[in-house]
C-alpha cells in the first residue's frame, strides 16, 4: 500500500470515530438536557409545596395565635362586667336603703 493510502485509511477511520462519537455526544447532551428540565420541574414544584406547607403552617398558628387572644379578651371581659354589674348592684342596693331611711 502506498503512504497515501495508508494516510486516506487513516483520515477515512477517524472522520468514521469522530461521525460515531459525535452521534453518541449528541445522544448524551439530549439525555443531560431531559434531565436538567425534569430537574428544574421538581424543584419548581418542591419550592411550591415549601411555600403551600409554609402558608398554612403560618396561617394556623396565626389563627391559634388570635383565637388564644380573642378568648382571653371575652373570658377578662366577661369577668370585669360581672365586677361591674355587682358594683352597680351594691350602689343599687345602697341607694334604695338610703332611700328608704329617709321616708
Amino acid at each position: 500500500m502506498s503512504p497515501e493510502m495508508i494516510l486516506l485509511a487513516i483520515s477515512g477511520t477517524g472522520s468514521v470515530v469522530w461521525y460515531l462519537l459525535r452521534q453518541k455526544d449528541a445522544a448524551q447532551q439530549a439525555a443531560i438536557d431531559l434531565l436538567f428540565k425534569k430537574h428544574d420541574e421538581d424543584y419548581r414544584e418542591l419550592q411550591e409545596l415549601k411555600l403551600r406547607i409554609a402558608s398554612e403552617h403560618y396561617v394556623k398558628g396565626e389563627l391559634d395565635h388570635k383565637f388564644d387572644k380573642l378568648e382571653g379578651a371575652f373570658r377578662d371581659g366577661f369577668a370585669d362586667l360581672g365586677k361591674k354589674f355587682d358594683n352597680l348592684g351594691q350602689v343599687l342596693i345602697r341607694h334604695i336603703q338610703l332611700e328608704e331611711g329617709k321616708k
